[in-house]
């Protein structure tokens, strides 16, 4: 059985949410896709799922590795929630827990360790 190993960091701003990153998806929190919305740029997608006040993100994004040190990729995912940023993932799969009620707008942009987009960002609206 794969081990889940996951990463909790607090969102700035956004009180009791956190955002989890997943090396490997556990088997109960795989998502079959055709249950997941989907979002495709030209050069890379994003697939997410609402379900019980969490927000699963899945994202693809060719050419550009993820990972915590500079030295071992290209850089991170930079999530904006309600256009503040939140947090800086190092894994393509995340989950936001314990998200509030109401409407919520999310942005995930892949960017460089110097600090420059590597993509065009994508933005998907949520209702919990």
């Amino acid at each position: 059985m794969k081990q889940l190993i996951a990463f909790f960091l607090l969102f700035v701003g956004v009180p009791s949410v956190q955002a989890v990153e997943f090396d490997h998806w556990h088997h109960e929190h795989l998502l079959p896709v055709a249950q997941m919305e989907g979002i495709e740029k030209e050069d890379w997608s994003l697939q997410y799922k609402v379900e019980n006040g969490h927000v699963y993100v899945e994202c693809i994004v060719p050419d550009f590795s993820l990972a915590r040190k500079e030295k071992n990729g290209d850089g991170y995912l930079l999530v904006k929630w309600n256009g503040e940023k939140v947090a800086h993932m190092n894994k393509a799969a995340f989950m936001m827990k314990e998200v509030p009620r109401g409407k919520h707008t999310i942005e995930v942009l892949p960017v460089y360790y110097s600090g420059s987009k590597a993509k065009e960002p994508i933005r998907f609206q949520i209702e919990i």
